[in-house]
């Protein structure tokens, strides 16, 4: 059987973890019961106080806990991905724990990673509450790639909620970038693999259910007071500018860097009203 390494990170969403896992589970039983794949869960526990580490190995005991702690989003994946790949396995599967899969999901990432051939990244796409695509493949303009409802399309990078990635990339692109804390490091890897010449692959139809983060960015947002809207941008779930500039230098050059980073601080400077 050929064994899949299912990665995530985790802070204080318990219920969603637990939701997230039994549909995991759920799923790679199923595939595991055709003899096919086996599958095996690293989860980075970021410092959660809600008790979330403490439920996950209640009920699943088999489940790889790593303490992390500050971490944040790229770097707990990090930690995951680096424990899951002492052991080689022959697929890494990233997924958000507040990202559900629809039925079937795991088997249409898996089909269509051997249509094409093991070698390509593959994307599956989300979507809200409403039925508006939410994450998922990206074209390079930013906008998210609509799926193929039967076969795979191309995007240019992507969102790292729901991702497999086969071991011949892992051979070839390694972990995510330790350049970044939460932001960008799904988005740099996909670049990183543009560059190498990796194909990256939509999956065919909506795979999951996941809403995306409503309301205006507090480092945007007019209802806030200027201190904290520079508070808000430089801490790393808003627009590290070290980082920022990083990913922008990689994905499109070093003067479109230098215009964006004069962009971004033009916005918060002058931020949008509140809806």
């Amino acid at each position: 059987m050929m064994q899949v390494a299912v990665l995530l990170t985790v802070f204080n969403r318990r219920e969603k973890t637990l939701a997230c896992l039994d549909e995991v589970f759920r799923q790679a039983d199923a595939l595991k019961a055709l003899e096919q794949y086996s599958f095996k869960v690293w989860m980075t526990d970021d410092g959660c106080t809600d008790g979330t580490p403490e439920a996950v190995r209640q009920r699943y005991p088999h489940v790889n806990i790593l303490q992390g702690g500050n971490l944040y989003w790229n770097r707990g994946m990090r930690l995951a991905w680096d424990a899951a790949s002492a052991e080689d396995p022959d697929f890494y599967l990233w997924i958000n724990d507040d990202t559900m899969l629809r039925d079937g999901a795991l088997a249409v990432l898996l089909e269509t990673s051997t249509f094409l051939r093991h070698k390509a990244i593959v994307v599956g796409t989300a979507a809200g509450a409403e039925g508006a695509l939410s994450y998922g493949g990206r074209a390079k303009s930013d906008k998210i790639v609509e799926p193929d409802p039967d076969i795979p399309v191309s995007c240019w990078t992507f969102n790292g909620n729901l991702v497999l990635v086969p071991r011949a990339v892992w051979k070839v692109l390694g972990n995510l970038d330790p350049g970044y804390s939460h932001s960008y490091g799904d988005f740099d890897y996909g670049v990183r693999a543009v560059k190498a010449g990796i194909t990256r692959a939509v999956a065919p139809g909506v795979l999951a259910d996941c809403p995306r983060n409503p309301g205006v960015e507090p480092w945007r947002s007019s209802s806030q007071p200027l201190a904290r809207r520079y508070k808000f941008l430089l801490s790393p779930k808003g627009r590290p500018p070290r980082e920022q500039f990083r990913y922008d230098v990689r994905s499109s050059g070093f003067f479109w860097a230098v215009a964006h980073m004069i962009s971004i601080n033009f916005k918060v400077l002058f931020p949008k009203r509140d809806a």
